[in-house]
């Protein structure tokens, strides 16, 4: 028999008033914060750097220190503002369904119950999302056979700027290695 996702009853009772609705990541709002800002209160809550540099669109550190269970943090930029897209945790695992849940519970605890929820815990693909105000996004999110969770804060419009600069470039590097393949014959 299939377990189903059920919130529990306290998270149920959660109101939406108690509930935070600025998304923030270590007391930082995210809605428009910049780099440098993002980067300072990252610094102070002694997150281990793994690469900054303003060359990608995407810092990465490893969280473990700050974050029980969470073995990667990526947070991506606009290129052209600098001003924050996505931050996405990871929580790598081997073959525990449950973790999802936890990190689901997680985030209820702090922004309420989500948005909505799809799958079955105990197998198969999990999704769960918040719609927060100013078009910010929280996704908790699971794949399978991979057990692997993530845990994803975007400013929706941002994430999509920053989307359209990669592809952008991706087809300008496209578009030169074809000219240069040409000229090879």
């Amino acid at each position: 028999m299939k377990k189903t996702i059920v919130l529990l009853s306290t998270l149920m009772f959660t109101s939406l008033s108690h509930a935070q609705t600025t998304l923030e990541l270590f007391g930082q709002p995210l809605k428009n914060a910049s780099r440098t800002q993002l980067r300072d209160a990252i610094k102070k809550a002694g997150v281990q750097q793994k690469r900054e540099n303003d060359l990608y669109w995407v810092d990465e550190y490893n969280p473990s220190d700050v974050l029980e269970g969470a073995s990667g943090l990526a947070v991506g930029y606009v290129s052209a503002t600098n001003r924050f897209a996505f931050a996405e945790y990871t929580f790598s695992t081997f073959m525990d369904t449950g973790l999802v849940g936890k990190v689901i519970k997680m985030v209820s605890n702090k922004y309420g119950p989500p948005s909505s929820e799809q799958g079955d815990m105990g197998l198969g693909p999990v999704n769960a999302h918040w719609n927060l105000p100013q078009g910010m996004r929280i996704e908790v999110k699971r794949g399978w056979p991979d057990t692997t969770t993530y845990l994803d804060y975007k400013d929706v419009s941002a994430y999509q700027q920053m989307s359209a600069e990669i592809d952008k470039q991706k087809n300008a590097v496209e578009k030169q290695q074809q000219q240069n393949q040409n000229q090879a014959f």
